[in-house]
């Protein structure tokens, strides 16, 4: 099978020179809701409740780290934490802290925060088992819980001496009230509106209280810097933390992509440079009845983009027993050890994978235009981590041609003639074409070229 893959020049002759692919991640291509997942959370009381754990333990542990750093290293710590925040936010595994003092920190405030009335309530509603939450509305719940998880917080910096005895947590109370009853007679549709008005209304308060902070702030005034990097924490962490729970569910994995058209002419202006590129030809290799290209330790499979509106749904809390590097227990135990049954239930395993991959192959359907094939990189054990571990040399024989844009420049194919001679190629056995725009048609078509010079 020939498959072409569109290139400027300069990234065509980065790409000689390593004779490799890089292997992007998804927020590296073009398409901001690539590998989008629609994730919910639907469970039963003690998954509630240790995903509230967590959340608590989680808020205090970025609260005290960046109250250490900001009293070693002052301005230029917080700052740097604040920037990174959105990183940092979430504890995969609360009992890597099994050995230190803050284990039973963790434990100690766990217990009060789940005693918390307003935490009671938010367990006995959404912990029916009943209710999809999506993660509008996730954010929705961490917010009507963070100012009684905050002031827990605080108040132990205090014993800790993190904090001076007469700060006042309560310097910028945005609470509001929130009925359970009335929710539960809503229906999802008006249960959602009424949740983003609150929502809504809750972010735009907390917004106007840090752009009033900022306003008046005097340079020598540390106590108003403190409260508005608290404002700050208490604003962004719910979301930040939302965002991060949706990227643990599935590991990371990387793409490199391909057409199976040479003629698309938005191709060749949207990733050839405006027609000044060029475009390889690349032959896959048929193994077992599956269409590859070989790399140096392995061979991996090209695969179809399958263009579909339907967006994959997953629930949260059947994907946790498939994540190697978290213990579930310490996410799926709810308050008195009780134990959630999605601790022996959820998805099986091959379901697990077949969402994981099939995420990485799936695109809305206004890029159908593209008829785009992939090779894809799975990373379940972290390894490709670094970008240089992305780069793969491939096979010298699946490169077979090029396809000269039309206006591919004389000095670029001189380049790239050189970059095919020291990468190893024979030019006399390379395929050279050139696009060209055909009056009749109307249409990009190729025609094979003849070259006859000799590169010495």
């Amino acid at each position: 099978m020939e498959l072409y893959r569109y290139r400027t020049i300069k990234s065509a002759l980065r790409e000689l020179d390593d004779g490799a692919f890089y292997f992007a991640e998804p927020n590296e291509l073009n398409d901001p809701i690539e590998g989008y997942l629609k994730i919910f959370w639907r469970g039963d009381v003690p998954a509630w409740e240790g995903l509230l754990k967590n959340f608590l333990c989680s808020l205090f542990y970025n609260l005290q780290t960046y109250l250490l750093m900001s009293n070693r290293y002052q301005n230029a710590a917080q700052e740097n934490f604040l920037s990174d925040l959105s990183n940092k936010t979430l504890l995969f595994n609360l009992h890597q802290f099994d050995k230190s003092p803050l284990s039973k920190i963790f434990e100690e405030l766990s217990e009060k925060f789940l005693a918390e009335e307003i935490v009671r309530q938010v367990v006995e509603f959404y912990g029916d088992d009943k209710i999809k939450c999506y993660s509008r509305e996730l954010e929705f719940i961490f917010r009507t819980v963070i100012d009684a998880a905050f002031i827990i917080c605080v108040k132990e910096c205090k014993s800790l001496g993190l904090i001076r005895e007469d700060f006042d947590e309560n310097f910028f109370d945005v609470a509001y009230e929130i009925s359970f009853a009335e929710l539960k007679s809503l229906s999802n549709a008006a249960r959602k509106q009424k949740i983003d008005e609150l929502e809504n209304l809750n972010c735009d308060m907390m917004e106007s209280g840090l752009l009033a902070l900022k306003l008046n702030l005097r340079s020598s005034d540390a106590l108003y810097m403190f409260k508005q990097h608290m404002l700050w924490l208490r604003f962004i962490f719910p979301r930040n933390y939302v965002d991060q729970l949706k990227e643990i569910m599935y590991p990371k994995g990387y793409v490199v992509c391909f057409s199976d058209t040479p003629t698309n002419s938005a191709m060749w202006g949207n990733y050839a440079d405006n027609h000044r590129g060029i475009c390889f030809v690349y032959q896959t290799e048929n193994i077992d009845g599956r269409d590859c290209i070989t790399f140096a330790a392995k061979s991996l499979e090209v695969k179809p983009i399958k263009y579909k509106e339907q967006i994959i749904e997953r629930n949260f809390f059947d994907t946790l027993r498939h994540l190697n590097f978290i213990r579930v227990e310490d996410w799926l135990t709810g308050s008195g050890g009780v134990k959630s049954y999605k601790l022996d239930g959820g998805a099986a395993a091959d379901e697990y994978d077949d969402i994981y991959q099939e995420k990485f192959y799936r695109k809305i359907t206004d890029w159908y235009h593209e008829r785009e094939y992939r090779i894809f990189l799975p990373d379940k054990f972290h390894r490709y981590g670094d970008k240089f571990t992305r780069k793969l040399r491939y096979s010298l024989n699946t490169l077979t041609g090029i396809i000269f844009g039309i206006r591919t420049k004389f000095d670029d194919k001189i380049k790239l003639l050189q970059k095919l001679e020291r990468l190893g190629k024979n030019i006399g056995n390379f395929e050279f074409f050139q696009a060209e725009y055909d009056d009749e048609t109307q249409l990009i078509s190729v025609r094979e070229k003849t070259l006859l010079t000799k590169i010495t």
